[in-house]
């Protein structure tokens, strides 16, 4: 019953502000059940358990058990998902997504994770990066008290996440679900999938290889590029402190 609880909060992690009030991205419909014929479920469950483990399955032509498969099963026997299931007697979780647009609106209704899946390539991406970022922001939370005033207060480093996303009506929504959730984004990818890289980057680290004396061997070289305008506006300390101290080792 915790855990059913907990799904059901995990929306309101994905939650952002626009036109002056608060919309969740995502909503989960998780069924509910009576304490007591949940209880009797999972007895159910574990009964079946103890007559899978007594049966020949686990013992070889002499008699003897298979310990590690024995532990392997059980332990996928009493995972949360599958115990959830047992309580839920194979009900499923409905979970509806609500479309981003490149302005920052949110769509009033929200569409099926069915319906979502049929979306364009950059659009399954945007979806999917929000719910992900949502995820995060909950564990969190969970984890450590957060400074609601605080503009960014966690990072998340992605290495080349971007696929199929390249256009600003898929980005945008997600570097704004960013912004509302607090997150600074750090992308490890290559600069040839386009330019949009420096669009959504005020901060860009280029690392190139040359060759050393030592033909077996190669120097990394970096350069970095800082989109001023962008600290001016946005933040003018930052852009001061960034040209005090250089970053001189990536790795």
């Amino acid at each position: 019953m915790t855990l059913a609880d907990e799904l059901r909060l995990l929306p309101r992690k994905t939650r952002v502000k626009v036109e002056g009030g608060w919309k969740e991205i995502f909503s989960f419909d998780v069924p509910e059940w009576e304490e007591r014929e949940g209880k009797e479920e999972l007895r159910q469950h574990i009964d079946w358990m103890i007559r899978e483990l007594e049966s020949s399955k686990y013992r070889d032509e002499q008699g003897n058990e298979n310990n590690t498969l024995m532990k392997n099963d059980l332990e996928k026997w009493l995972q949360s998902q599958q115990l959830l299931r047992q309580v839920m007697q194979q009900k499923t979780i409905k979970v509806k997504c609500r479309k981003v647009t490149v302005d920052g609106k949110v769509s009033g209704f929200p569409t099926s994770w069915e319906s979502s899946n049929l979306w364009s390539g950059g659009e399954k991406w945007s979806k999917n990066m929000a719910l992900f970022l949502g995820i995060l922001n909950y564990l969190a939370e969970k984890r450590q008290a957060i400074n609601p005033r605080a503009k960014r207060y966690r990072t998340v480093i992605m290495d080349n996440p971007f696929g199929k996303a390249s256009s600003d009506h898929v980005l945008n929504p997600v570097f704004f679900i960013a912004e509302q959730l607090g997150f600074q984004m750090i992308a490890l990818t290559a600069l040839g999938e386009g330019k949009f890289i420096r669009d959504y980057f005020p901060i860009v680290y280029s690392c190139r290889l040359r060759s050393a004396t030592d033909e077996d061997k190669y120097i990394m070289t970096n350069e970095k590029e800082i989109r001023h305008a962008f600290f001016k506006d946005h933040d003018p300390i930052a852009l001061s402190r960034l040209g005090d101290h250089e970053q001189t080792v990536l790795f």
